[in-house]
């Protein structure tokens, strides 16, 4: 099981992390960063600073060249090749030569390399070869290794966004990196160019919305749901690879009769919301076809707030902590009858 972490900030601003493998909250090593929300993805965490800044922080980056053979009768399959071919070792698009063992990189944001090389076996047969057609004589397969993102300390600042932040979060891991963020005026922004190769982005580009919002969760995939200042809720529709800033809003009710919406988490396929009477919904019936849902189911009460994990576990957040600070974690159940 890969490791993966629980990030949080304290009231001062201090940020830490909790790994899956370790049984403590360890601190930033930046001790001078000040942030006011996180939110993480798939191996990085978004934060928002206390002088306004966007904020990121990287885990380890895996990094690909690909090696070309060519087979010819009396040596079988070798390096070398005919002069129309591609280059013996090149980058991921066959286009540019990339030794194996080059000290060059990419993007000056990723640093030195971390462990040693070695040959992907997701991809091809064994061992991780890639064949093209049988009168082609020619086959692939890419080795990998992790590079370290470079930073200052271990969170890099991104350009400064239009307005001051509010809220961030990110989602969209599983079809694109996805980066939306509400701001004081209500208005959302879409963080565009994300890629593995380029984490930090491009650009903002903003989303209209009907209404003011006052939070944002995206999941993994094509979920995104916001917190409307009115108390009701927003479903964003139509998001997919092709329309990475989906189509159109539907206005959801809050689940509590005469009760405004505190807090709204997303996740692969499910919705839970925390009213202002701190109870906790659960929104049936949510997937990519119908990301609205069907309706509300009634989970408990005194809880402040919800976060949605891997695979749709939920830590739940209590309203008055006990003797030892519990923080309560409830493993999603594909079996119990929420849809």
């Amino acid at each position: 099981m890969p490791i993966t972490l629980l990030w949080a900030v304290d009231v001062y601003g201090r940020v830490y992390s909790l790994s899956t493998a370790g049984q403590r909250w360890e601190r930033a090593d930046d001790r001078l960063l000040e942030l006011k929300r996180v939110t993480a993805g798939k191996g990085r965490c978004w934060g928002i600073g206390c002088d306004h800044h966007v904020y990121l922080n990287m885990m380890p980056i895996i990094y690909g060249v690909c090696a070309f053979q060519r087979w010819n009768p009396v040596d079988g399959f070798t390096d070398t090749l005919l002069p129309t071919d591609r280059w013996p070792w090149s980058d991921v698009t066959g286009m540019n030569p990339q030794p194996l063992h080059s000290s060059s990189s990419p993007l000056p944001q990723l640093g030195g390399g971390k462990g040693d090389w070695y040959v992907d076996q997701s991809c091809g047969g064994e061992p991780g070869w890639e064949y093209a057609k049988w009168n082609s004589c020619v086959r692939r397969r890419r080795w990998i290794r992790y590079r370290r993102y470079i930073a200052q300390g271990t969170w890099a600042k991104s350009r400064k966004p239009p307005l001051p932040l509010c809220d961030i979060s990110c989602g969209g891991w599983e079809m694109r990196p996805l980066w939306k963020i509400p701001l004081p005026l209500g208005r959302v922004w879409f963080r565009e160019g994300i890629h593995p190769r380029v984490p930090e982005g491009s650009g903002w580009e903003e989303v209209e919305v009907p209404k003011e919002v006052a939070q944002l969760s995206a999941g993994p995939g094509d979920l995104l749901w916001g917190l409307l200042w009115d108390g009701n809720l927003l479903v964003r529709t139509g998001l997919s690879l092709d329309s990475p800033t989906g189509t159109s809003w539907i206005e959801v009710e809050s689940p509590g009769k005469e009760v405004e919406a505190l807090h709204v988490a997303v996740g692969a396929s499910v919705v839970w919301v925390v009213t202002k009477d701190y109870k906790v919904w659960f929104r049936r019936g949510v997937n990519s076809h119908n990301p609205c849902g069907s309706g509300w189911i009634s989970v408990g009460g005194e809880m402040m707030m919800v976060d949605v994990g891997l695979n749709d576990q939920v830590k739940i957040f209590p309203l008055c902590y006990g003797k030892n600070n519990t923080l309560l974690i409830l493993p999603h159940n594909k079996e119990r009858s929420f849809r």
